[in-house]
């Protein structure tokens, strides 16, 4: 899909979102010369009166993404972009930049029209996640068997022999864990089995991960001082957290480092030459999932998004986010 028709996607899909009292008009520049708010036009019909704007359509996954729109931005402009965090949101409103996007969140605000529409939508998603975690606190078992269905959503139609040998459970697990997400309709097991909520089994990971699979990934802290890409990577070896973080988004400077290997650890131990140290700043960990799941960018994402979110710290939750949004 080429970029023009990814950007009119975005534009139509988001304007879609408005409320019925607001009309949308929107045309799409032919020749897009790369400047800022000249992908297209639209025009606003509220209450009887029109409203035309200059539009960018971009997809904003951090504050840099954002700040080239900074000197352009005025009353008659208009950013149609992806979800905004919150933080990102209010990084618009200090510099002018009226937007909408893909959650429904309207924030316009020139001479004549003023709009402000909070989404309900990140809210409604975090009660469906308590009433998950309440009704069903996961364990370990399914918590792993949700990894493998995230990161390859086909597995699902395979035998449930075949999706323990991915997930690394046993065949009583894979049964009991599709029951509990099917009981809380994030999947349906009927005649054609297929996933129903990635969006609410994506929070349902995160959380997972941090009660129910990290504390039991055991592994050895090492002391390591030198560069992390120096590391000798086997074909088997794979990075979570932080310097998943970066080989995903080249924006997260790794300081702990968490690496899965399938290698036996003292062998890979032994690989590595450093030497244990319970503050060691090297996390080598057993891989918890199955050999036969193929890794890819999206099985890198949830593991960086779950350990980040699992720090606390305010900076990896914002990367977190950003690869939400960009891998999943």
């Amino acid at each position: 899909m080429s970029t023009r028709t990814r950007k009119t996607a975005l534009a139509m899909n988001v304007l879609a979102l408005l409320p019925a009292h607001i009309k949308a008009d929107f045309v799409q520049n032919e020749c897009v010369n790369g400047e800022n708010f000249t992908d297209g036009e639209v025009c606003l019909t509220v209450s009887g009166d029109e409203y035309p704007f200059y539009v960018a359509v971009k997809n904003i996954h951090r504050k840099e993404s954002l700040s080239s729109l900074f000197a352009d931005a005025a009353p008659n402009t208009l950013l149609i972009c992806n979800r905004l965090t919150p933080y990102l949101a209010d990084i618009c409103m200090e510099n002018r930049i009226n937007f909408i996007d893909s959650a429904g969140n309207v924030r316009i605000n020139n001479a004549a029209l003023h709009i402000w529409i909070e989404s309900q939508q990140t809210s409604q998603s975090k009660n469906k996640l308590n009433l998950a975690n309440k009704s069903n606190k996961l364990g370990e078992g399914a918590a792993k068997l949700l990894f493998v269905l995230l990161s390859k959503p086909d597995v699902l139609n395979l035998s449930y022999r075949e999706i323990a040998e991915y997930a690394n459970i046993s065949l009583g697990m894979v049964s009991k864990g599709l029951g509990i997400f099917e009981s809380e309709s994030l999947i349906s097991l009927g005649d054609t089995r297929r996933i129903l909520d990635t969006e609410r089994m994506l929070s349902l990971w995160v959380e997972s991960y941090r009660l129910s699979i990290r504390p039991k990934l055991g592994g050895i802290r090492l002391q390591f001082e030198r560069e992390w890409q120096d590391i000798p990577m086997e074909e088997n070896d794979f990075w979570g957290g932080e310097a998943a973080a970066e080989k995903l988004t080249q924006y997260l400077h790794p300081q702990e480092l968490q690496l899965f290997t399938r290698q036996p650890l003292q062998k890979k131990l032994a690989q590595l030459k450093c030497r244990p140290n319970p503050e060691g700043l090297l996390w080598l960990v057993p891989a918890f999932w199955g050999a036969k799941l193929a890794w890819s960018e999206t099985s890198q994402a949830l593991l960086a998004v779950a350990e980040l979110e699992a720090s606390k710290d305010s900076r990896n939750i914002e990367v977190a986010r950003m690869i939400h949004e960009q891998y999943l």
